[in-house]
């Protein structure tokens, strides 16, 4: 892109650097960085175990 910039200055053009600020050479709309996500929102059939019952000698093992 710099090269297309450069070309075109050299051309006796202007070239707008505003026009330029919006320019990108990646690909930005299309592309999932982290891939297709779907959200299953429905709660579970049972409550889920929330407590961590372990003896206090583990918790603070010395």
């Amino acid at each position: 892109m710099t090269d297309a910039a450069n070309d075109i200055a050299a051309e006796g053009r202007p070239v707008d650097l505003d026009d330029l600020a919006t320019v990108s050479p990646y690909i930005t709309h299309s592309v999932r960085r982290f891939g297709n996500w779907t959200l299953d929102l429905t709660p579970p059939d049972q409550n889920p175990t929330t407590r961590l019952d372990l003896e206090p000698r583990v918790l603070f093992a010395t």
